[in-house]
């Protein structure tokens, strides 16, 4: 009996203490499952933080808790409503409780759980602390507690096996006189509570493990291990482990936990750089990028997991977190995972006495209190199809609300495109107003330059005529007083000097205009009004008449008397009593009539008239024959003087005007002169210099007082001996005026020098044959060719012919092809006179384009031979300082090259010396990637500084520079003016296109694509004009250029350039800054299309450089590939008022959290971020609709040409990888077409259809053009294939389909597979 209660009294000790605790761990359980609840890890952190803030008695001030709970990130109104939820004194400060409820409830926002309505009761409590003994839920006053066995360990243990275990407990409480009490007896703990998603988890032999009640060593020495009821759990469990309660501690079981030390403290590091909340646990989603680094398998990580998590709720604390890793470890080594999780891998947290006890009471309200599987799992169910409900409903809300919005963004972009519709069609109808009004005002104002012209025009013929009839009396008035003086002169050029009384012989048979006659006079002919000359009777011109009876004079001349004449032009004797003689003849004069001589040549005698011939001095006659063209004055004090003299002017007074003539001087009527100075200039002789050989003292200011010596520029020389001159003396003001010519010397030119031929300003070619009526004209015969000098008087030019040089008609002439840009294109007269002068006009101004870009080329690679060469090799000035001079040459030549390049396939496809239909579409293409200019163009400015700056320093360098400029080819040109071409050609492309589309008429196939070309001509001289004027921007791009390292997709980036689509490239704005985490400095350069992310990498001197510094030698390296502004979004942090300058950039999948020097630079850099990358997305969204709009205008025409383009091959790489992203672009006309690239490949595979509409059958021409996508510059240009559509018709001819092999020009590789189908819709009348 004894013994029987004896052994009865642990029992019952036991079921009564735990039956008396029951409410207890009743109520710790469901304290457990509430979210609400502050556990006392939670709390102990709370009060660490609230300390931190130092606390003033107690309390931490609103202004405090502020600024610490904005570092959670959440909405300002939020962080409101939690500060009304904790503050429960309502006192505007907080105490340790109500600091950990305000943590509590942003922990649990964070994680998403929405906030209470009130602040749940359970938070106002204090955390219960867990329990290490027995003790402390105050047992330890009971004496039955004192042998109460310690609780076992909870090891694994097979499933099957528990079945095993809750059967011999059951039948061990048979034995036991306590019928009601539960099958789980004291001493033998039964399994622990296991949530429903991890209660049988797989393991790799299929068997599902539980966790099973460890035996533990009893501390009372009076129970007997036999006796005790722990024996019956132990001998039903796989694990033989024991150990007792100091064991089970956490003080000496964490030296036998089998993870190592320093693998603890690695994962703990680990863990806690995981925990970014600092919530002391990690869910699933934080472990699994960790776990699935292992490379383990799925099954093999679901056991690790299963293994780890002890406390089964779903989340790893620390020591569970090390645990698992510790078994991936032991995994990646080769070691097997266990089917149980042994003792010793147990955290030392888990073996405790509260825990074990924890788990027991878990699974006693399991049993006790829990329902069936059955319904747990219809209880589960319906839970599951009740949130399975609400989300439908709510996915049904979110998609009806996404389609409303869908369709009020529908709705809205209509109504905006319906705006833009009407904007744009207003803009074109005012802009054709705009037209039509300049056109009208630039008619009117043409009409009114014309009547004003001809109006000028009228009076000047009037007053010619007035002058002229002024001139006629005053010369009437004068010869009346003196004979000697019988003429009056005409001014006109090629108009005769008229003698009065004297008669002239007049061809009669020349057509003449009305009013006008044309005649011969002492070797001159010209023209002559009509009114100044009467017609003569021959008995009154001929004095034949008075010797009618004798044929010849009387025979007894003296010899005194005898006279020799010479012929001053050719005379055709008119009857027999006539001498006819020709030009340079000398005739014997035997006597002399007033108008009419008689005189002997060759043994025929007979008259002639003596205006044809010039006397010419005899031995026995000192007579000499006084110049007709002399003025004599009528009057003393005028002066006289002869055709082509030069007068100096002293005095301008009315129409008289004072001058002098050498030693002469007097009054001059100003009618009878015209200005010099004109002549002159246009004078293309050598200068005279003449040297003094007598001194000579002036006697009048307008002569020259001469010392022996002096040296003269003859400027002008008169018949009378005085010349004009200009005295050459160094130091002194340089003196004009007049010197006697006898006391001078003309000095013989330098023979060691040569003086280059004038050079021809064209040739003309003669359409009728012309005989030369005076000296200075020349003649010549029909179709000869005639190099002309001089055009400045519009009916006579000067030219040469066969080494003769004189005068000849303009009508009498027609331009050449090769004088003329409109006509030499074209080398068949017939076929140019056959087109339209409109017609004509554009083909020569392409000619004109063609050309000049050829002779353009040939200067641009004339400076490399003849400039860049010699000085590189001269060692003269350094790399960098050719760079500053020449800057990007080549690049110039590369451009210009594909132009003339394309420019002459076109020509060549079309026919040589055939009209070209199309080209603009060429020029619009190619003048898109001639972004080289606004870099050279922007530094040249530079260029000729530092070349005018080494001139100037070394006298050596500018020797060396004149002498390699002495090359033939430069024709005199230095090189600065070199220099200045690329800017000049780039400023004349908008003139040449603008000239060929004036004459392209309206519906031509080539109208759209000139216009285009002109618009992106006239934008790239904009931009070339801005390059210059942003001088500072470009030198900072070129900074960037020589300072940051670039590497990868920008490792070939050329910063002062073309972007892809927004225009040149500026740069907004730069600076330093930081990262958040790690405080790295950062160097950010903010760019018009990107923004560059650099680190400092090589930095000589000990001081920091200021950036763009010339002096600056830091080097950068790029930290991020390029982030592409229209990919990123700026944000400011969740408090804007914070005092930290920290600012967020989103870039796809990559988050960078920047800080700035100050709060104004971070406000700076947001701003232009966002400025910058609207732009760029508009920009983006502007281009996909122009194209949408002209991918969807109508157009019809006389058929259609379907093509899809199959494939291309061997296409030029342009990547450094030797592959390229190609894509193609089709065009005819304006109709457009564009494929996607394919990427990494140069033969790519696009099968892209398309079809146009075809217009004119023998113009339209398909052009197929390969480009490569290049992100940060325009598409690079990989060949063009044109193809024309009368060749596409003869070729198809009865065929159907034609599949082609098209190679590809301007490049040196590559061809495109494309397939043709011409349709034609009336074949016969275009046919």
């Amino acid at each position: 009996i004894l013994n029987n209660i004896f052994n009865h009294v642990p029992r019952l000790a036991f079921s009564y203490s735990f039956i008396i605790f029951i409410p207890f761990f009743i109520d710790l359980f469901r304290r457990g499952f509430n979210i609400w609840a502050i556990t006392p890890e939670e709390r102990g952190k709370h009060d660490k933080q609230f300390d931190s803030l130092t606390p003033t008695l107690g309390y931490v001030s609103g202004d405090q808790a502020r600024k610490f709970f904005l570092q959670s990130g959440l909405p300002s109104s939020v962080l409101a409503e939690i500060w009304a939820l904790a503050d429960m004194g309502r006192d505007g400060k907080m105490d340790r409780l109500e600091f950990s409820i305000a943590m509590k409830l942003i922990k649990l926002q964070l994680q998403g759980q929405p906030l209470p309505s009130s602040l749940p009761s359970i938070m106002k409590q204090t955390p219960v602390p867990v329990m290490p003994s027995a003790a402390h839920f105050g047992m330890g006053s009971m004496p039955n507690l004192s042998v109460m066995p310690v609780m076992p360990m909870l090891t694994p243990m097979p499933l099957g096996s528990s079945v095993t275990s809750m059967t011999s407990v059951t039948s061990m409480n048979s034995l036991t006189s306590m019928p009601a009490v539960p099958p789980m007896m004291p001493g033998a703990l039964p399994m622990p509570l296991i949530p429903d998603s991890l209660s049988m988890p797989a393991l790799p032999n299929g068997t599902a493990t539980l966790l099973a009640p460890t035996p533990a060593v009893p501390l009372s020495t009076g129970l007997s291990k036999s006796h005790s009821l722990l024996d019956l759990a132990s001998s039903s469990s796989n694990s033989s482990s024991t150990t007792s309660l100091a064991s089970n501690s956490p003080k000496t079981g964490a030296s036998d936990w089998a993870v190592p030390q320093s693998s603890r403290l690695k994962y703990r590091q680990q863990f806690n750089s995981l925990d970014k909340l600092m919530s002391g646990y990690l869910s699933g989603p934080q472990v699994r990028n960790a776990l699935t680094a292992s490379n383990l398998t799925q099954t093999q990580l679901a056991t690790i997991w299963t293994l780890a998590d002890i406390d089964r709720d779903g989340q790893l604390r620390a020591e569970e977190f090390i645990l698992a890793m510790h078994l991936v470890d032991m995994a990646k080594t080769g070691h097997p995972l266990p089917l149980s999780l042994p003792a010793d891998l147990v955290p030392p947290s888990f073996r405790s006495a509260v825990s074990s006890i924890f788990h027991a009471l878990s699974h006693f309200l399991s049993l006790f209190l829990s329902v069936s599987f059955e319904d747990k799992l219809k209880e589960n169910f319906q839970k599951g199809s009740m949130e399975l409900e609400k989300r439908r409903v709510a996915l049904q809300e979110e998609q009806r609300r996404e389609e409303e919005r869908r369709r009020e963004e529908e709705r809205r972009e209509e109504e905006r495109r319906q705006q833009r519709e009407r904007e744009e069609q207003e803009r074109r109808e005012r802009e054709a107003r705009e037209l039509a009004l300049r056109r009208q005002r630039e008619e009117e104002r043409r009409m009114e330059m014309q009547r004003e012209m001809e109006r000028q025009k009228e009076e000047e013929r009037l007053k010619e005529l007035e002058r002229q009839e002024v001139l006629f009396h005053y010369s009437i008035e004068h010869l009346l007083k003196d004979e000697a003086v019988k003429g009056n002169k005409i001014i006109n050029r090629r108009s005769l000097t008229l003698i009065f009384a004297l008669a002239l012989q007049v061809d009669e048979s020349t057509v003449r205009e009305p009013g006008w006659l044309y005649g011969h006079y002492e070797g001159k002919s010209g023209w002559f009004p009509e009114s100044y000359a009467e017609k003569n009777n021959k008995d009154q011109a001929d004095p034949t008449a008075a010797h009618s009876h004798t044929t010849v004079p009387p025979a007894d001349y003296s010899s005194t008397n005898i006279l020799l004449a010479v012929a001053l032009c050719d005379w055709t004797a008119n009857t027999e009593s006539h001498l006819g003689f020709s030009k340079d003849d000398i005739i014997t004069v035997l006597e002399q009539q007033e108008n009419w001589w008689y005189g002997e040549l060759r043994e025929n005698r007979g008259w002639f008239p003596k205006t044809h011939v010039s006397m010419m001095t005899t031995n026995n006659t000192h007579t000499e024959e006084t110049d007709s063209e002399t003025e004599v004055s009528p009057e003393s004090g005028d002066l006289t003087f002869r055709a082509e003299d030069v007068v100096l002017v002293t005095e301008k007074e009315g129409e008289w005007w004072r001058g002098s003539i050498g030693d002469k001087s007097g009054l001059f009527p100003s009618n009878y002169v015209k200005p010099k100075d004109s002549d002159t200039a246009k004078s293309s002789k050598k200068p005279e210099i003449a040297q003094v050989i007598a001194a000579c003292i002036t006697t009048t200011p307008e002569q020259l007082s001469l010392t022996t010596g002096q040296l003269i520029l003859i400027l002008h020389k008169n018949s009378c001996g005085w010349w004009l001159g200009e005295l050459q003396a160094r130091g002194k003001k340089r003196q004009k005026g007049w010197f006697n010519s006898s006391n001078i010397k003309l000095l013989e030119p330098n023979s060691g020098k040569t003086t280059p031929a004038p050079q021809p300003l064209c040739q003309v070619i003669a359409m009728y044959d012309y005989k030369a009526a005076s000296e200075d004209e020349m003649s010549f015969l029909k179709g000869q060719l005639i190099n002309v000098f001089n055009k400045d008087d519009s009916d006579w030019w000067k030219g040469e012919l066969n080494g003769v040089t004189g005068l000849f008609p303009t009508n009498y002439i027609k331009m050449t092809t090769e004088s003329d840009p409109s006509q030499q294109w074209c080398a068949d007269l017939l076929s140019l006179d056959s087109m339209s002068s409109e017609e004509r006009k554009r083909q020569g101004y392409i000619h004109e384009l063609i050309h000049t870009e050829h002779t353009y080329l040939q200067d641009l690679e004339l400076v490399l031979e003849v400039f860049y060469k010699p000085m590189t090799e001269s060692g003269r000035l350094t790399e960098a300082e050719m760079g500053v001079i020449f800057v990007n040459w080549r690049e110039l030549i590369m451009c210009n090259t594909k132009l003339l390049k394309a420019l002459r396939v076109r020509k060549k496809t079309a026919g040589e010396r055939m009209p070209v239909q199309m080209i603009g579409d060429i020029l619009s293409s190619e003048l898109a990637h001639m972004q080289a200019y606004i870099r050279f163009c922007s530094c040249q400015l530079n260029a000729a500084a530092l070349l005018q700056q080494k001139t100037d320093a070394s006298p050596d360098f500018k020797l060396f520079l004149k002498k390699i400029a002495t090359n033939y080819r430069c024709k005199g040109m230095p090189l600065s003016s070199f220099l200045l071409k690329p800017m000049q050609r780039i400023t004349r492309y908008p003139l040449l296109i603008r000239n060929i589309l004036e004459n392209t008429p309206a519906g031509h196939a080539d109208q759209a694509n000139l216009q285009e070309a002109l618009d992106r001509a006239e934008e790239l001289c904009s931009q070339v004009n801005e390059g210059v004027r942003e001088k500072e921007n470009s030198d900072r791009l070129e900074w960037i250029q020589n300072h940051v390292q670039c590497e990868g997709v920008i490792e070939h980036l050329v910063f002062n350039s073309l972007t892809n689509c927004l225009g040149p490239r500026k740069l907004l704005h730069s600076g330093r800054v930081w990262k958040t985490k790690s405080s790295r400095e950062l160097w950010a350069f903010l760019f018009s299309d990107f923004l560059l992310l650099t680190y400092t990498a090589k930095q000589f001197s000990s001081s920091t450089d200021k950036l763009f510094s010339p002096k600056s030698n830091t080097m950068y390296k790029m930290y991020k590939t390029p982030v592409f502004l229209n990919e990123v979004l700026v944000k400011m942090p969740s408090d804007p008022s914070s005092d930290d300058p920290i600012f967020h950039i989103s870039h796809i999948d990559r988050v960078y959290t920047l800080k700035a020097d100050s709060i104004s630079e971070r406000t700076t850099w947001v701003q232009r971020i966002k400025a910058a990358s609207e732009h760029f997305i508009e920009t983006e969204k502007l281009k996909r609709e122009k194209a949408y709009q002209a991918r969807s205008q109508k157009t019809s025409g006389i058929g259609r040409l379907l093509v899809t383009v199959q494939e291309a091959v061997e296409l030029k790489p342009c990547k450094p990888n030797g592959k390229s992203n190609p894509y193609c672009e089709l065009s005819m006309g304006a109709q457009c077409y564009t494929s996607r690239p394919q990427n990494d490949t140069v033969n790519p595979k696009w099968n892209f259809n398309c079809q146009f509409f075809i217009k004119d059958l023998y113009q339209d021409v398909l052009c197929i053009t390969i480009f490569e996508r290049d992100q940060f510059s325009p598409d690079d240009f990989l060949g063009r294939t044109e193809v024309p559509v009368a060749t596409i018709k003869k070729d198809q001819e009865g065929k159907g389909p034609l599949t082609r092999r098209l190679l590809l020009h301007e490049v040196p590789t590559g061809e495109v597979r494309v397939r043709l189908d011409l349709q034609l819709y009336e074949q016969g009348p275009l046919l």
